[in-house]
């Protein structure tokens, strides 16, 4: 197998990443947690794909129904059939739903559930019931970085209502964190810490028109709108990212993000924050634009260098309009780009201040390794994980001296029931890190093998267009993320 890093590198990699799952021992993410109800029906519906598709389903439409009846019928329809396959009890059990006392009890049942599931990724429904456990997360070692949920809008009134909702964490969060203690940087001279709040913005629900058909009306508004952000933003010497979305949206939100970050306004605010994703095939052509974008700028930019989170989606989206599918079609060519990424941006760490935000302990691992070969220090970069899903990862490296940031989401159930929907997807994926990690145990130099890249149907095939997506591949079973 040949390898495109030094022998010597990769056996460093090795070396740290044992380590790393010396310290992860037995403990395991609270959706995994065996002592919890959720981490057994997790794992439980994880080796059931039939009833876990169905349960997600279910999640996902629980939002809208306003009736124990509706509950109730939903239950039966989504999961007596899976049910009945595994064991014909089984969905004899969930037929009890059909009568007034079994759906009072299962409404009951399934609403709390699903809360509680909730509850595990979501901080809070807005910035003032998050502060509590912002604050714990400081107190821990993490700093962070609140992100809101709602990702798409319909009209002007709701874009505008998005606005105000990140003005309005800005400054409840702003106005907290001078009072706490926690707020003191947790690691000196870091650049990522000049200031313990930091948010991140998805610029497509800032208006209702964005599409690449109204590409100049849709950066000149985004590009307002972000400003109005970024000046609330400056006023508490917050940090600020910018989400990347899918790729008909980002070349959208890369030119606003250029288009604010580069007006005189805002040429002296430090490390703005850009999203790249490393499963698109064009990951590489923009870093190098946001590095030169730095350049010009002469001032650093912050780059969260991620795997990416809307795989499914553009599959369906290239499928049904036959175009070339714009993301690398194998999960270890997706590995293998973000390594390459990382040695990129870390060789120019004069220019941007890279985040790696990834539940893979092997790609987290090569970037920490790499770093080290080019004697960089902890303070050139720093590590990032989602809020809920990754924390013994996350107390393993924090305790290694790397400043570890949480993407926090904060909001309701309804809007933030689709984000619920794909985090619970990318758990319990066939191709899940995480999954391999703490749920399959799978063997320890398997998970730190270097990814080869590009994989062979990479190089010479693009997705079948022709073949129909199963209702596991369109359900995300074949979900190929790791952040």
């Amino acid at each position: 197998m040949s390898t495109t890093i030094p022998a010597t590198l990769n056996d460093r990699i090795n070396e740290f990443g044992h380590g790393v799952f010396h310290d992860l021992g037995q403990v395991e993410p609270s959706l995994f947690d065996m002592h919890y109800w959720n981490g057994r029906l997790m794992q439980w519906s994880a080796s059931h794909p039939d009833f876990k598709v169905s349960l997600f389903q279910l999640v996902d439409v629980l939002p809208t129904l306003r009736s124990p009846e509706a509950i109730g019928e939903h239950v039966r329809r989504y999961l007596q059939g899976p049910a009945g396959k595994i064991h014909p009890a089984l969905a004899w059990l969930i037929g009890l739903s059909d009568s007034m006392l079994g759906r009072a009890i299962t409404s009951f049942c399934v609403t709390q559930g699903v809360q509680q599931m909730a509850s595990l990724f979501i901080a809070g429904s807005g910035p003032r019931q998050a502060l509590k456990g912002l604050r714990r997360l400081r107190k821990a070692g993490y700093c962070f970085t609140v992100d809101l949920l709602g990702e798409f809008c319909v009209c002007e009134r709701e874009a505008l209502e998005y606005q105000n909702r990140y003005l309005d964490a800005l400054e409840t969060i702003g106005q907290a964190l001078p009072s706490w203690p926690e707020s003191a940087p947790l690691i000196e001279g870091h650049p990522g810490e000049l200031s313990p709040l930091s948010i991140s913005v998805k610029l497509s629900a800032l208006y209702s028109q964005t599409g690449a058909l109204n590409f100049k009306r849709s950066v000149e508004i985004l590009s307002e709108r972000l400003s109005e952000i970024a000046r609330r933003a400056k006023k508490f010497s917050a940090q600020l990212y910018v989400d990347a979305e899918d790729s008909g949206s980002n070349p959208i939100i890369y030119e606003s993000f250029k288009r604010v970050f580069g007006s005189q306004e805002f040429i002296d605010m430090p490390y703005p924050g850009i999203v790249i994703q490393a499963y698109s095939r064009s990951a590489e052509a923009r870093v190098h634009e946001m590095l030169e974008f730095a350049r010009r700028r002469r001032s650093p930019i912050a780059v969260r260098l991620v795997k990416g989170a809307y795989w499914d989606y553009e599959r369906v989206i290239s499928q049904q309009n036959q175009w070339d599918f714009p993301l690398w079609s194998v999960k270890e060519s997706s590995d293998a780009c973000f390594e390459h990424l990382s040695r990129i941006l870390l060789d120019n760490h004069d220019v941007c201040l890279p985040a790696f935000g990834s539940h893979n302990i092997r790609s987290l691992s090569h970037a920490c390794c790499y770093a080290e070969s080019k004697g960089l220090s902890s303070k050139n970069f720093e590590i990032q994980v989602l809020y809920g899903m990754a924390e013994p990862i996350a107390n393993a490296f924090a305790k290694r001296g790397y400043l570890t940031r949480m993407y926090v989401p904060l909001g309701e159930l309804l809007p933030g029931m689709g984000y619920l929907v794909r985090r619970l997807l990318e758990n319990t994926s066939n191709e899940s890190f995480l999954r391999h990690t703490f749920f399959d145990r799978d063997e320890i130099s398997t998970l730190l093998a270097e990814p080869l890249f590009p994989q062979t149907k990479d190089l010479t095939e693009q997705l079948d267009l022709d073949l129909p997506l199963s209702a596991e591949q369109g359900d995300g079973v074949l979900m190929q993320l790791d952040y």
